[in-house]
């Protein structure tokens, strides 16, 4: 298994960002975990369906590839209310946790390794990872990046919206939001982004250091079997 680096937390917080900051300063495979739950929950908006029709959801979840997704079309807050609805559906999670992982391990010769960034993924889909970060930060703090991003959208909706999928994403029996175990916990409440990157890479070389150093990455399964 190659180098992996896994980011959870809440809407908000910045995981995204440190992600494709990680990304691009390690030479990292990157998936945003969260998107392939908006690609399934447009899909649903599409389709027309309910969406905890469960068998419908495993079909849908079938037909998300982790290769071609982009972005467009699925920042908005009705597909992210949708996304965090069929979210607590066990069936829909195993497949898209399996997507998740066959990523992960599919890491071509252009990349050092991956670094997934999501809800559960120190927790559920790389449990292994060699290290786990857990971005967090204020309430009010996340909703105010929010509003810069979704200019279009009150300051109260896009509060109402954080509040509802913190509380499904942390109470769903299935893979719910919490700290991994072993996991840094980084409070960006405080922080600009540059510092928040720069702290961030620091963990992530750290680990490397332990691992031998980046030019020895093909090497880190003596990291893991440190763990």
């Amino acid at each position: 298994m190659s180098f992996s680096v896994a980011i959870d937390g809440p809407a908000g917080a910045g995981k995204g960002t440190i992600a494709r900051y990680i990304s691009e300063k390690f030479n990292l495979k990157h998936l945003d975990t969260g998107l392939l739950y908006r690609e399934a929950a447009r899909l649903v908006i599409e389709d027309g369906g309910t969406t905890l029709d469960v068998v419908r959801l495993e079909e849908i979840a079938q037909k998300v590839d982790t290769h071609h997704i982009t972005e467009e079309n699925l920042r908005t807050e009705e597909v992210a209310s949708v996304a965090s609805q069929i979210a607590v559906v066990p069936s829909l999670r195993r497949v898209l946790t399996q997507k998740m992982r066959d990523f992960s391990n599919d890491i071509t010769p252009d990349y050092q390794g991956v670094v997934l960034d999501g809800r559960d993924v120190g927790t559920v889909i790389l449990p292994q990872a060699d290290v786990k970060i857990y971005v967090t930060a204020d309430e009010q703090v996340r909703v105010l990046r929010r509003t810069k991003e979704l200019e279009s959208v009150a300051m109260q909706e896009i509060l109402e919206g954080i509040k509802a999928r913190d509380a499904r994403d942390g109470n769903r029996q299935t893979a719910p939001l919490q700290v991994a175990d072993g996991a840094i916990v980084l409070d960006t409440t405080f922080l600009d982004i540059k510092e928040v990157c720069e702290k961030a890479a620091e963990i992530v070389e750290n680990a490397l250091s332990d691992c031998e150093g980046i030019d020895n990455m093909s090497k880190t399964s003596s990291c893991l079997s440190k763990k």
